[in-house]
């Protein structure tokens, strides 16, 4: 007799294990749904605000025709920039602490954005080129993380979305190696005309692409906040 409550009390000890970390989950899911709406309106907002302020700041600075206040404007442009970035920053890696991919995306944006702010201070030449050839570099890095990020996350929460960032990932390395491929037939004089109509059809797609990837984000944030 006492064997068999035993029993019941080991079933039901699994059961409210199992509820536990269902709750824990649900709890994660929430947290990291919540950051990462912050991060899409980050994301999608932030840089058409940039460059609103920049137009705005460069009419401002024409019709004072003052170095002081062109200066001013594009001073806290830069600086609303840089706290948009160190605000992305910091929420990859909150993220990241259930998600490790996010915290290494998180380190590859910070060199990024480190990398682009520093081409602005050294001089033309091999050293600005360099600088922009690894932020191209830390960018892909970011970009793919984040994406594998993004999948993982949903694992067990939404896998028809957790899905579509697995697609949108080969239509990235689709896309560079198109842009890749286009780069070589432009130094051949020859198929220029061709490379450069490819080119534009390439762009075009592009946009659609990033388009899909915010509209994944979205998606990503609402499962994770409704699970």
């Amino acid at each position: 007799m006492f064997d068999n409550y035993s029993g019941y009390d080991s079933v039901y000890s699994d059961r409210e294990r199992e509820e536990k970390l269902m709750q824990d989950k649900k709890e994660r899911c929430h947290k990291n749904g919540t950051l990462y709406f912050v991060y899409f309106w980050l994301s999608i907002i932030g840089a058409p605000i940039i460059i609103l302020l920049a137009v705005v700041g460069a009419v401002f600075a024409v019709l004072l025709r003052s170095t002081g206040a062109v200066n001013f404007v594009f001073g806290v442009i830069g600086a609303l920039a840089i706290a948009g970035a160190v605000a992305q920053a910091v929420i990859l890696f909150i993220i990241g602490r259930d998600e490790s991919c996010f915290k290494v995306a998180g380190v590859a944006y910070v060199i990024l954005t480190l990398l682009d702010i520093g081409a602005n201070f050294v001089p033309e030449g091999w050293l600005q080129s360099g600088c922009k050839l690894l932020a191209a570099v830390a960018g892909l890095f970011y970009l793919f993380e984040f994406i594998n990020g993004s999948s993982y996350i949903l694992a067990g929460v939404d896998n028809y979305v957790a899905g579509s960032w697995e697609t949108i990932k080969k239509v990235y390395i689709y896309l560079i190696l198109g842009i890749v491929t286009i780069v070589v037939f432009m130094i051949v004089p020859v198929t220029r005309a061709i490379a450069l109509i490819a080119l534009f059809i390439l762009t075009l797609g592009a946009f659609g692409v990033i388009i899909w990837e915010y509209v994944l984000m979205f998606k990503t944030a609402r499962a994770l906040k409704n699970f």
